[in-house]
């Protein structure tokens, strides 16, 4: 696989945040006292009269960040999503959800990203908790390109709630800069149909690199990057592609309940899977996260290249064993 620069996705979403801010007056960003973590640290200079400093007032800012798109305006309530998502749930839900005001909540160092942080600071439970949301859409961009391309094209077009979940570690920057974003899902690595591993955010690249260290057992796998949850449109692609697997495969740095694994396991569930094909989900079961790098807890909880390549040959020799011959 070519070589990429590494970049982290929060970069991508202040260059994302200032193109929009430039572009459209009414794009007001909401500071939580963390806008030197986002590298928004100099946008109240830039943009003076579209900053408003909430300072560690999460639920304050949810509260305000309503009231902003009623009067017209596109506000961004831009804090880290363990605080984003848990302790503003209340006003994210009553005052942004029911009224289905245009808001951008972005939630930073998400996942495993944030690393040292420890437990308190991995927000491992948000896709579960935004995703029930009504009105509430989930977007999750796999670098930093996706990531700066997400927040421009949903601030030029918000007109229903919408969280955008990304990392704070630095990743492989590999898709196309400038490329216009589309919600949905997409296959970012094309397989053979006998398998077919579904992945979201820094989690896309590490299935990309696991599909390619499977060829060496002869299994060919599809790799599907999953950018949206909430407007139904990755759907067709992912019951399309479970008709013809016999291994599907989720990838996450999140909790396995009702993540983008419970959300396949939900789907599929309507169309139940045939007696020969599996599901299995790789993520966070049931636990709190714990300090140590990125790549440390990737390693811990089975999500790096080898780990996700392991136990997909794991998987494929208790129960699959004719894939292989699927893919030939």
């Amino acid at each position: 696989m070519s070589q990429f620069t590494l970049s982290s996705m929060r970069e991508g979403f202040a260059r994302g945040v200032k193109r929009a801010a430039a572009e459209d007056a009414h794009v007001v960003l909401l500071g939580c006292d963390v806008t030197r973590s986002l590298f928004l640290h100099d946008f109240a200079a830039e943009f003076p009269t579209q900053y408003v400093s909430v300072g560690i007032a999460e639920q304050n800012a949810a509260s305000i960040a309503a009231g902003l798109a009623l009067c017209g305006d596109k506000p961004i309530f831009a804090t880290y999503a363990a605080f984003a998502t848990t302790r503003a749930l209340d006003q994210i839900r009553m005052s942004i959800c029911y009224n289905h005001v245009p808001v951008l909540i972005a939630g930073a160092h998400a996942g495993l990203s944030v690393g040292p942080d420890g437990g308190s600071h991995q927000a491992l439970e948000d896709i579960a908790v935004m995703r029930t949301l009504l009105a509430m859409q989930v977007v999750l961009p796999a670098d930093a390109n996706q990531t700066e391309a997400a927040v421009h094209f949903y601030l030029r077009r918000l007109d229903t709630p919408v969280y955008i979940r990304f990392g704070r570690n630095d990743v492989p920057n590999f898709t196309a800069p400038q490329q216009e974003f589309r919600p949905g899902a997409e296959v970012v690595y094309q397989g053979t149909s006998g398998c077919v591993l579904f992945a979201h955010g820094a989690m896309v690249w590490n299935a990309m690199r696991a599909a390619e260290q499977l060829h060496a057992s002869g299994i060919y796998p599809t790799v599907v990057a999953v950018k949206t949850l909430g407007d139904g449109l990755a759907d067709p692609l992912i019951r399309d592609l479970a008709q013809e697997a016999a291994l599907l495969v989720t990838i996450e740095e999140h909790q396995i309940q009702g993540g983008l694994g419970g959300y396949i396991a939900e789907l599929l569930g309507e169309t139940p899977l045939r007696p020969a094909q599996r599901l299995i989900r790789l993520g966070v079961r049931g636990a709190f996260g714990m300090s140590g790098t990125p790549e440390q807890l990737y390693d811990y909880y089975g999500l790096t290249p080898a780990k996700i390549a392991e136990r997909v040959n794991a998987e494929i020799d208790a129960h699959i064993p004719t894939l292989i011959n699927l893919d030939e």
